[in-house]
């Protein structure tokens, strides 16, 4: 499954957020920590989402590892199987095309589970 990773010019909070809401999008910043890697998985939604602040790491499915820092923008759509590997530690922007109040739980789901509409 195919995401788009970019980089840039670092951004601040608000610029992102203003981004988020002229693209139609849902926003939420928030703090993304991990001492450990998270395990492959997947959300119901689509996103958009920038490095405000901090430094890490992310795997696809495939194995492939790419460093994030300030300025980095990652769009991927629903089903986008993916994990956040140890050691990173920033503060991100998400913009989705659902509102968190309509997000089913976990929001990390198990790749199992993923249907096929959105494994292509």
């Amino acid at each position: 499954m195919e995401y788009e990773f970019t980089t840039g010019d670092p951004i601040t909070e608000q610029a992102a957020l203003e981004q988020v809401a002229a693209m139609g999008l849902h926003g939420l910043a928030f703090d993304d920590a991990h001492d450990v890697d998270e395990t492959l998985h997947w959300h119901e939604f689509e996103g958009v989402t920038w490095v405000i602040s901090g430094t890490g790491s992310f795997a696809d499915e495939h194995g492939n590892v790419t460093l994030i820092q300030p300025g980095c923008r990652v769009q991927a759509p629903a089903g986008w199987l993916h994990r956040t590997l140890a050691g990173t530690n920033t503060r991100l922007v998400l913009g989705s095309n659902l509102p968190g109040a309509d997000w089913t739980h976990p929001i990390n789901k198990d790749p199992m589970a993923r249907p096929a509409a959105l494994a292509t």
